[in-house]
């Protein structure tokens, strides 16, 4: 359960990050990559989430 947790933490602090590059218009990349890492982030939460909520047989 608390490696759960930290692996949300962490997609929420990588998706924070990318989100931040794009909105300040960064010279590390363009925001092409920025948000190809968003869209990364968001099939790992969907990943982790689904995950949960998996009815026990």
């Amino acid at each position: 359960m608390l490696q759960q947790f930290m692996r949300l933490q962490l997609y929420a602090g990588l998706g924070f990050f990318a989100f931040a590059m794009v909105a300040l218009g960064t010279p590390l990349g363009n925001n092409a990559t920025w948000i190809a890492c968003l869209i990364m982030v968001a099939i790992g939460l969907w990943i982790e989430l689904g995950k949960s909520f998996q009815d026990p047989d």
